[in-house]
């Protein structure tokens, strides 16, 4: 993904808007370009700090946008897991089959 692409991105990106593959290529590329963290973070304060100074809510960007970026590099992570663990069941469950009928 391109910085052109990111950008286009940021919005949808922000109110849970992309799908998964996309997702990670957009958090891939924002972990990796300053330029686009920034803008990611331009948008994520108009987004939310606009909000929650109508509400007096107290916002910490930074850490909640790591936080969201975060999030969903561990869900890539974790649908890694499954997906091996499957594969393994899969794998024992044929095994397990195969010698059962010998």
């Amino acid at each position: 993904m391109d910085c052109k692409e990111t950008q286009h991105c940021i919005h949808l990106f922000l109110k849970d808007e992309l799908d998964r593959d996309t997702e990670q290529k957009f958090v891939e590329h924002v972990h990796s370009c300053s330029e686009c963290m920034e803008e990611l973070t331009i948008e994520y304060l108009l987004l939310e700090g606009i909000s929650r100074l109508e509400n007096a809510d107290d916002i910490d960007v930074q850490s909640e946008l790591e936080d969201k970026l975060n999030r969903t590099m561990n869900r890539k992570k974790v649908c890694g897991q499954l997906k091996a663990g499957l594969f393994l069941v899969a794998a024992l469950i044929f095994c397990i089959f195969l010698l059962g009928g010998a």
